[in-house]
């Protein structure tokens, strides 16, 4: 049975300790690097087997270890040495000593990898939580999402758009997490109003423009006058912010950082959200007074 650590200590739960602080985008910690190479290591442990001159890899990590030196350490095949005690401490060097982008290009990389168990694939998703980093993995991806209240609201877009018709409005969502975590922050506030557009569009087929989709889900009550607004202008802000809406002319100047992307990303998932509920709603009351 797997021993599962809660997220905070008894101290913490109870105030007898203080609670780690939330790590800021850019940022990982000594704990994460440590847990993430902890549960690398675990799954080497796992899939290593005695041979009579050491352990070795078969199998599924053969093809894992065989990927990694090729494609992640960009190596020659030749060079190749089936031991996994040499394997896992390349990957401790790396773990402890990569900036962010390349330790989190590892991470995905495991995360991707079909060789890779899905205890590891977990293990490596939960590390995001337990070490308080302002990212989580979403669909094999290592997106960004500050705070842990932005975390909930974006998670659960996500979960919400999960049926096919919303794949779209997922798909932009996902894209947003990835430009926040790479510091696109104007190319994250594009992603994360279309994943906006691209739901009001499924609710309402045909429209072309976000304000007459709104317009339409008012006047069918899936939504209210100051709410509309108060989307309509967050819309009009990113409309009018050179380089947002408009890839074409793009430029470094664009003034948006990070708390504009971030803002952004939790409104923009917690509206899915709401027109995902609304709908359902309406939806719902409509057979039921047909009955």
């Amino acid at each position: 049975m797997t021993y599962k650590k809660p997220d905070l200590t008894f101290a913490q739960r109870n105030g007898l300790e203080p609670v780690p602080p939330q790590l800021k985008l850019g940022v990982v910690s000594s704990e994460f690097r440590r847990m993430t190479d902890y549960y690398v290591g675990l799954e080497i442990q796992r899939e290593a087997k005695p041979g009579v001159y050491g352990s070795y890899f078969r199998g599924t990590w053969l093809r894992v270890a065989q990927d990694l030196h090729v494609e992640f350490f960009k190596r020659s095949f030749a060079t190749f040495d089936n031991e996994p005690r040499k394997l896992q401490g390349e990957l401790e060097t790396a773990v402890s000593g990569s900036p962010v982008g390349r330790l989190f290009n590892l991470v995905e990389f495991l995360l991707h990898h079909e060789g890779c168990s899905a205890e590891l694939k977990s293990d490596l998703a939960r590390a995001f939580t337990k070490a308080r980093l302002a990212y989580r993995v979403i669909d094999g991806q290592v997106v960004g999402i500050g705070t842990d209240q932005q975390a909930i609201a974006f998670e659960q877009a996500v979960a919400d758009t999960s049926d096919a018709r919303f794949g779209a409005a997922k798909t932009h969502l996902i894209a947003a997490g990835k430009e926040l975590s790479n510091g696109g922050w104007a190319g994250s506030v594009r992603e994360s109003i279309s994943a906006v557009e691209a739901m009001a569009r499924n609710l309402v087929p045909g429209a072309r423009k976000l304000g007459v989709a709104l317009s339409a889900l008012e006047n069918t009550g899936h939504i209210n006058g100051s709410l509309k607004k108060a989307f309509g202008s967050l819309y009009g802000y990113s409309s009018n912010e050179e380089g947002i809406r408009h890839a074409l002319v793009f430029s470094d100047e664009a003034k948006v950082d990070q708390a504009d992307a971030l803002f952004m990303l939790g409104a923009c998932a917690s509206f899915v959200s709401y027109l995902i509920v609304r709908a359902f709603d309406e939806g719902h009351r409509s057979t039921e007074n047909a009955r």
